[in-house]
């Protein structure tokens, strides 16, 4: 079981269980089976190149090599910004205090790019969160499911199902506005205009 998210709103601790809320598990999926004469469900497998060796399921994972062919272990790789320093791992914030900002804008719940929606269940909340998020209320901390390179951003708000905290990066989208046409001239020169007689 996943540790908490343990949030903080005016110096009081609130403690939300969590749980992924998948569209298989909302709406059902269907899954097309091969099965042999005898009703068996047969499992997918292939043949190397020189058909001397049967590869199933689990036989093969994917490896990562320098030149010379040394494959290096996963732990051992990192990520570098576009400068090509090197960016150090950022560290789950399950079980780990999260200061809440808010409430947000509504806005920018909509401006996020969602990763994960959870539905939360308090084991224990603040008075004063309970009753802002009864209001309709949006609160956001940062947010990592696991270690890793890049922080998210959670938003924890509630309705008439429960609570949820809605997963995700924010969008920085600046919209650059149309081009205004030029004013018209009024007193343009009346022999700048096309004849079409002349074509």
């Amino acid at each position: 079981m996943a540790k908490p998210i343990i949030v903080t709103m005016n110096n009081k601790e609130s403690i939300f269980q969590i749980k992924k809320i998948e569209r298989k598990k909302l709406y059902g999926y269907k899954k097309r089976l091969a099965i042999d004469e005898n009703n068996e469900e047969c499992n997918r497998a292939s043949l190397t190149e020189d058909g001397k060796i049967l590869i199933t399921s689990g036989m093969t994972s994917q490896g990562w090599f320098i030149d010379g062919g040394k494959q290096i272990e996963s732990n051992e790789i990192g990520a570098i910004d576009e400068f090509e320093n090197a960016l150090n791992l950022i560290p789950s914030t399950l079980g780990i205090k999260q200061v809440l900002e808010g409430p947000t804008n509504q806005k920018e719940l909509l401006d996020l790019s969602v990763t994960t929606v959870y539905s939360i269940f308090p084991d224990e909340i603040s008075k004063d969160l309970e009753s802002s998020l009864d209001k309709g209320e949006i609160w956001k901390c940062n947010f990592n499911f696991r270690a890793d390179y890049r922080m998210e951003t959670c938003f924890i708000l509630k309705n008439d199902s429960g609570y949820f905290a809605i997963v995700g990066i924010p969008n920085h989208v600046i919209l650059l506005s149309p081009n205004a046409l030029p004013p018209e001239n009024e007193e343009s020169d009346e022999d700048d205009e096309l004849d079409f007689e002349m074509f």
